[in-house]
């Protein structure tokens, strides 16, 4: 009868051991899988805010392009050029003398006026 109820305590303590390994390995493991989720979410977030910024640098054909070469693992020597032909093309550049003393005078709207004014004028030269 003594050996029954040593017998009993002993399988009894192994179970709670065991119980409390087992639950110790899930709690870890549910702690693990939040952290991978949590730092999946940080990556998406990420890179939405990555190619937001790079579509308000680059037009997105460019910005698509780019970002399709750069998940492709093909290596070459040289880096490709994002080049897109049109005809008919005018550049001008364009200094203009006291141009910070004059936005600094004007208000905004003033301004945009008058550099719309400008550019106007700068293409009636030009056709």
């Amino acid at each position: 009868m003594v050996a029954n109820v040593i017998i009993l305590v002993c399988i009894n303590m192994v179970g709670m051991f065991m119980h409390n390994l087992m639950e110790h390995a899930q709690r870890k493991a549910f702690l693990d899988t939040r952290n991978c989720i949590a730092a999946r979410l940080e990556m998406e977030d990420e890179n939405e805010k990555l190619e937001r910024l790079l579509l308000s640098v680059l037009p997105q054909h460019v910005a698509m392009e780019m970002k399709a070469d750069i998940i492709s693992p093909v290596e070459t020597q040289f880096h490709k050029i994002y080049i897109q032909r049109h005809e008919n093309v005018s550049i001008l550049f364009a200094d203009i003398v006291g141009f910070t003393v004059l936005a600094s005078q004007c208000t905004a709207q003033e301004l945009v006026r008058l550099l719309n004014e400008l550019f106007g004028r700068f293409d009636q030269l030009a056709s």
